[in-house]
């Protein structure tokens, strides 16, 4: 929304999001009926056609709002900018990095890359972060510039799954030795890394 709202309005809005979210946490959204919204809010249904036009408005917004260019700039240029990309070291701060802005959106992130999130968010994502990292590599023909791209969405599918399913397992791995398994998955491959679980 683009009005101003008062300080009610705000806090019955966040009431709405906040009542959607606890249902969006158990089920997917074609399941999630605005009366259930707002049987939970405590509100009638034209307080919500106030705020929403349909609850498929929710989560766009909070996608919206979880997932900024400013974040991902902030996440690159910090890391990739400084030092060589390919030591350890550097690639171990940008997954750290990536790790933090996940416990940052702890309440969000790990939703909607789940099983009830949007199916599309990925790609959301992936089209915020591209220009980005595409700005590194400044003289790449179009052939180029196309394989970046599959680099990029099978770097990305690969990460955000993977760290998304660890929030989904309540970070049964210690974050140290989780940190330590992406940046070995990153550096040498998945076919290296569970070969040396091969007895």
């Amino acid at each position: 929304m683009t009005t101003t709202l008062s300080n009610t309005a705000k806090v019955t809005r966040q009431n709405l999001i906040d009542s959607f979210w606890l249902l969006y946490c158990k089920k997917s959204i074609e399941k999630i009926t605005v009366k259930e919204i707002c049987d939970i809010a405590g509100y009638n249904r034209s307080t919500f056609y106030v705020y929403f036009k349909d609850a498929y408005e929710i989560p766009a917004e909070i996608e919206e709002q979880t997932i900024t260019v400013e974040d991902f700039k902030s996440i690159v240029i910090k890391n990739l900018f400084h030092g060589n990309l390919f030591r350890d070291h550097r690639k171990k701060a940008i997954l750290k990095s990536i790790l933090e802005f996940f416990e940052k959106n702890k309440t969000y992130l790990p939703v909607l890359l789940g099983e009830n999130g949007d199916p599309h968010f990925r790609q959301k994502v992936l089209k915020k972060l591209t220009p980005t990292v595409l700005s590194m590599y400044k003289k790449l023909t179009p052939q180029e510039l196309l394989e970046v791209s599959y680099l990029m969405e099978y770097q990305s599918a690969a990460i955000l799954s993977t760290i998304a399913k660890w929030y989904a397992n309540d970070k049964d791995l210690p974050t140290d030795q989780f940190l330590e398994l992406l940046l070995a998955v990153t550096t040498n491959g998945v076919q290296c890394e569970l070969s040396k679980y091969r007895r």
